[in-house]
């Protein structure tokens, strides 16, 4: 697994990411635990956690998932800012694992399971007492003295007060997290890389293939590390692409090499662009599927390519031609 340093926080992981938003809620905990450590097995170090994800039990899980191992063979962040839409616990809780398993005896009743899920996460109201209270808790559930990284989750720039910075930066002197980020919106992530310390990290959607960016080399000008998570889905890419993959078979020879399934190689293609885009950062993507994992391991460990992204020449050509 290629090796790669944020920014100029020090710290030093995996250029892929493990992103736990499922951990506890769509994937239980036996097999979820069971994806962790087959990951970390395969040289993955970073692990993306909340205090909501999983309906509340991802940090939970993710501490037994700890236990044994090396603390500097694990980097860690998790956030502050959204709560989650439907509270761990009550009946709804206890009849997740039978709905779980319910699904995978009947594959058809998935998308019922998902129209009657978690409501949407709530915003919480940005506080010093909020920030330094939920890194407490989230130390607790995780069985562990630090985060290697501690973000605000879903901020708005207006709410980048001095107030929180002074709190972030007292956080971060008291070792509690070894550097501070913003996971946000693309204007969120620009006033944190304009504001500087104590942030050092932003994380922020992958841009869709062809669409401009300039929150990419902004942030390495600035110095700061970054973390790329939507892969495969922000702004709709991947059905973009699968759309213009069935209107142009042009298109669709140059993403397949003229043969193999189309939505493995989009897959493969739009993963190997994020590597490519961010080559000293984290790229998250879920990996508790052994097909999935396999695949995204395989991407990791190529070589980037020096002639950029294809779909980002294809889209180039496409925009010339129109």
């Amino acid at each position: 697994m290629r090796r790669v340093t944020l920014g100029t926080t020090g710290i030093e992981t995996s250029c892929l990411g493990f992103g736990c938003a499922s951990l506890g809620s769509r994937v239980g905990e036996a097999p979820g635990l069971r994806a962790l450590a087959a990951a970390h097995d395969a040289g993955v170090g970073w692990f993306d956690l909340a205090p909501l994800y999983g309906a509340g039990r991802a940090e939970e899980i993710a501490g037994r998932f700890l236990g044994g191992r090396p603390r500097d063979s694990v980097q860690l962040c998790s956030k502050v800012g959204l709560a989650p839409g439907v509270r761990p616990g009550g009946l709804k809780a206890a009849l997740m694992p039978l709905a779980r398993a319910a699904v995978q005896a009947v594959p058809s009743l998935r998308g019922l399971l998902r129209r009657g899920g978690a409501q949407p996460a709530a915003a919480l109201p940005l506080t010093p007492a909020l920030l330094t209270g939920t890194i407490e808790e989230s130390l607790r559930r995780l069985g562990t003295d630090h985060l290697d990284l501690y973000a605000l989750h879903g901020v708005a720039a207006a709410a980048l007060t001095d107030e929180l910075l002074r709190a972030l930066e007292d956080i971060r002197a008291s070792g509690k997290a070894r550097a501070v980020a913003v996971a946000s919106d693309a204007p969120a992530a620009r006033a944190a890389i304009v504001i500087g310390a104590p942030f050092g990290v932003v994380q922020a959607a992958t841009p869709a293939p062809g669409a401009p960016d300039a929150l990419l080399p902004a942030a390495r000008a600035a110095g700061f590390g970054v973390v790329l998570h939507s892969v495969f889905g922000v702004e709709g890419s991947l059905a973009a692409l699968k759309a213009r993959a069935a209107a142009d078979p042009g298109f669709r020879a140059a993403v397949t090499g003229g043969a193999g399934d189309l939505d493995r190689a989009l897959a493969r293609r739009l993963l190997e662009r994020a590597l490519g885009l961010n080559p000293e950062g984290v790229v998250l993507v879920s990996m508790f599927s052994a097909a999935s994992r396999a695949e995204n391991l395989a991407v990791a460990a190529a070589p980037l390519p020096e002639d950029g992204s294809l779909l980002d020449r294809l889209s180039a050509q496409e925009a010339a031609a129109g």
